[in-house]
């Protein structure tokens, strides 16, 4: 028995030993990530083309925020954890003033685990927002909030009925 133990005891420290090794590994991991994702937004600003999504995720604030529809409205990607699909995709929309893009919505829901597969992110994001009833199809990728119509500016008055100033 004494040598079963043994056994036992040098496993339980290997584990032990590549746990550490993993932990670590996943920390330069994500300090190469982080280091990618400046040098991409830098060539990107220094070219004058938008950074990638990913990027501009990181430019609004942090690491947990984002920037739906490009509206300046950043939402807290960490606030949509927990919730159901259809209440998060509800959530992205109100902060991206009544309507949510397909693309940006995705990458939000995933970096929330609310969608865990990307490859089927796309199916999975349609059929919540068909079976919902929440949302109207405005363009390919764009969808509104129902009884969310987007505001019209007052029609500026003719020129000659403009008021005068004294």
């Amino acid at each position: 028995m004494k040598n079963n133990d043994q056994t036992y005891m040098d496993l339980v420290a290997w584990r032990d030993r590549l746990d550490a090794r993993q932990t670590e590994l996943q920390r330069e991991l994500e300090d190469v990530n982080r280091k990618l994702e400046s040098v991409s937004t830098a060539l990107a600003l220094l070219d004058g083309t938008p950074p990638p999504l990913s990027h501009r995720v990181a430019l609004a604030g942090g690491s947990t925020m984002g920037q739906p529809l490009g509206t300046g409205v950043a939402i807290d990607v960490g606030s949509l954890r927990g919730l159901k699909q259809v209440d998060a995709l509800t959530k992205i929309a109100q902060h991206g003033g009544g309507q949510l893009q397909t693309t940006v919505a995705k990458k939000l829901l995933l970096q929330a685990g609310l969608i865990r597969n990307p490859k089927n992110a796309n199916n999975i994001m349609f059929s919540v927002i068909q079976r919902s009833g929440k949302f109207e199809r405005v363009e390919p990728g764009v969808y509104r909030l129902i009884g969310q119509k987007p505001e019209r500016p007052d029609r500026p008055l003719p020129l000659t009925e403009a008021p005068t100033r004294p």
